[in-house]
């Protein structure tokens, strides 16, 4: 007869062998490979971003780049953006938009503004970044002349580009005008000097606007929390959950009876126990009388 103790024990051993065997590759499946590639002036494209085609697991899918005529490109929210520069100390991504890199006159590929980047958890602006936005307008405005974009004008419609350092909304603009289009754009050499003359924008938004990644955030995205930044600046964060309303009544409910109770302990220490006193001592002087 085989020893109980020493079957158990072997059981136990074989099952820890087929759960060391059978969860580390897939751990090792998991964890990206550190690999380089490179795509025309981008030499060193490596994690979190890969290029499409490298193998499977180099980079994160989420940070994917792909060459086309020796040029790195991001596609992001739907829009096209050659990719500049990319700085893995800062984790900054420097992006210029497909349409606007050349400098000649033309509208972005695809309307982009900073709530659509704060909203998404794989990148996050150190700064809110201007944006440069175009209107068409039905008639001339005499005080937006300077910003009229030539070749997209004609007789039935005029386009204009707004360069600020906040969001235009349509209370900001002619009631004859209408948004059709936005892009972010750097901060100007003298930010307090925002040009409003056409040809100077165009060459802003020649040089594009940097982005700053951060794989951290985005897994804290994935598992239902949100980013909180401390400062603009600061790349450091803190993965807040979001509370769900039976929590929230739960914590109100604890937070209510706590004061209530906290009430009671002041009510008994301070008025009623010295009011008792204060009777007992009253009835004690006249039953004594």
């Amino acid at each position: 007869m085989r020893n109980p103790q020493l079957l158990s024990f072997s059981i136990a051993l074989k099952f820890s062998l087929f759960i060391f065997l059978f969860i580390f590759p897939i751990q090792a499946r998991k964890t990206p490979q550190i690999c380089s590639s490179s795509c025309g002036d981008i030499k060193n494209i490596s994690y979190p971003f890969r290029l499409k085609g490298d193998p499977a697991d180099c980079g994160d899918p989420d940070y994917e780049l792909y060459c086309e005529n020796n040029k790195t490109i991001l596609n992001f929210h739907a829009g096209l953006y050659y990719v500049k520069r990319i700085s893995y100390d800062e984790r900054i991504i420097r992006l210029v938009d497909i349409n606007l890199a050349s400098g000649s006159c033309s509208l972005p590929y695809r309307s982009l503004g900073i709530d659509e980047v704060m909203g998404d958890g794989r990148y996050n602006s150190e700064y809110l970044h201007p944006h440069a936005t175009f209107v068409r307008c039905s008639e001339e405005i005499n005080n937006m002349a300077s910003s009229r974009v030539p070749c997209l004008s004609g007789n039935t419609s005029q386009i204009y580009v707004n360069y600020t350092d906040y969001r235009l909304y349509y209370p900001d603009i002619p009631s004859s005008c209408n948004i059709i289009s936005m892009v972010l754009t750097d901060h100007p050499d003298d930010k307090l000097n925002f040009p409003s003359n056409y040809e100077a924008i165009r060459q802003i938004l020649q040089l594009g606007f940097d982005l700053n990644w951060t794989v951290e955030c985005r897994d804290c995205t994935a598992r239902g929390g949100y980013c909180q930044f401390p400062t603009d600046k600061s790349r450091a964060f803190q993965c807040k959950k979001e509370e769900d309303s039976a929590t929230q009544i739960r914590r109100a409910i604890i937070y209510l009876f706590s004061i209530f109770l906290f009430g009671l302990i002041i009510f008994f220490r301070f008025i009623l126990a010295p009011l008792v006193v204060f009777v007992f001592i009253l009835h004690k002087c006249f039953s004594r009388r």
